[in-house]
């Protein structure tokens, strides 16, 4: 235990580190067993082909979208996966433009609407997004109930699910071991208990992230994107405290995109690598050409 602390791991709760880890074909096993410790087999995931994790803007005024990590499952279905350390507010909708984009490319001109493939969000968050009790939510598209109706599943062709972290209770018997091991992993990997380092893919993901948490470029990375997030939440409870309502959602896009582009342009004077300032600032590629332009 006292090795891992003098390597000072990173928080596998950081977008960029967790993409690092878990986004890479070459440790797909450790994503496979991630996923099928929360799907529990409805479905089974035996295979993943991961992807490009940027979808383009598709209208001149739209908005391109960076996925922490994206995969095709051997089964077809679409699988994204997204890891929050901070509160937004707004998984749900979110994670339905998300699923849009990643539906603009599942179906081909002349195929069916019913040839769409089955599509899975999951969303990891390191805070409670909700008030519910219990730390794993599944949402699909429902029917309401009305006075002649019960409410019903209308397809669970699009999942969304959204575990709370901080809401598992590693005592309870009824989770799995591997799901205990990843929320261990992701909550506090400094922590994590040898018998879970016994399950190859968790003991693969730590050897990844000991590994990367030692590399300077990694690290310089890391500490520029907490500094920006900083930078965020405290730029947001100030407008909060202002009374600023959120309603002024195209006011406040706007916002983000002129200081990450602010911040681009500094890290770019600094002779930053272009790659680097997008990974930091989360911006397209055209745009910090634009920029260097």
């Amino acid at each position: 235990m006292g090795t891992e602390k003098e390597i000072d791991l990173l928080s596998p709760c950081s977008d960029y580190i967790f993409k690092n880890i878990f986004g890479k074909e070459s440790h797909k096993r450790a994503l496979i067993s991630l996923i099928n410790s929360i799907l529990d087999g409805k479905p089974l995931i035996k295979d993943v082909v991961i992807e490009n994790s940027e979808i383009p803007k598709d209208l001149p005024k739209g908005r391109s979208v960076r996925l922490d990590v994206r995969a095709t499952a051997s089964d077809s279905t679409k699988i994204n996966i997204e890891i929050q350390c901070c509160d937004d507010g707004r998984i749900i909708n979110r994670s339905a433009f998300y699923q849009s984009k990643m539906m603009l490319e599942g179906l081909k001109e002349s195929e069916e609407f019913d040839s769409l493939p089955n599509m899975i969000s999951i969303w990891l968050a390191n805070y409670d997004e909700t008030k519910r009790k219990y730390h794993t939510h599944e949402a699909v598209y429902t029917f309401k109930e009305t006075p002649l109706d019960s409410a019903e599943v209308a397809t669970d062709k699009f999942r969304t699910f959204i575990v709370e972290l901080p809401k598992v209770d590693i005592r309870q018997e009824n989770i799995s071991k591997v799901f205990k091991a990843w929320v261990y992993f992701l909550r506090n990997p400094e922590e994590i208990p040898p018998e879970f380092l016994s399950i190859p893919e968790v003991e693969e993901a730590m050897t990844e992230l000991k590994r990367v948490s030692q590399n300077p470029k990694v690290r310089r990375i890391y500490n520029e994107r907490m500094w920006l997030q900083d930078l965020e939440r405290n730029a947001k409870a100030h407008s909060y405290n202002l009374g600023v309502k959120e309603g002024r959602m195209e006011g406040r896009i706007e916002g983000e995109l002129s200081k990450a582009r602010n911040m681009a342009r500094k890290l770019l004077l600094r002779g930053m690598d272009l790659n680097d300032v997008i990974d930091i600032t989360g911006l397209d590629k055209k745009d910090i050409i634009n920029l260097m332009n």
